[in-house]
């Protein structure tokens, strides 16, 4: 099942928030991929599944249905990222 994302005029607060952050966010993902760097390509993908599940289960500690639809919502914004950052032309 594929998660509803709300748009901007649905819930302005949520781009507005994020808009205001993006350096932030940046830099702090340029942080954790260094950190990163010197794992393998099979233990990175084990790292960012644990920080997800991790953060998931913080936010929905009592409800793991809540926790999965969370980390299905992360996946599909992922997917959102991939396809923008595709038609940019750019590599991040």
């Amino acid at each position: 099942m594929k998660p509803i994302i709300a748009t901007e005029s649905e819930q302005p607060e949520i781009y507005a928030t994020v808009k205001r952050e993006r350096p932030a966010i940046d830099r702090a993902v340029s942080k954790m991929a260094k950190q990163m760097r010197g794992l393998s390509d099979v233990s990175q993908k084990v790292a960012i599944s644990q920080l997800t599940a991790t953060w998931a289960l913080a936010n929905y500690p009592d409800d793991v249905g809540l926790a999965l639809s969370l980390s299905e919502a992360i996946r599909h914004q992922t997917d959102i990222y991939l396809r923008e950052v595709m038609k940019a032309g750019s590599r991040h």
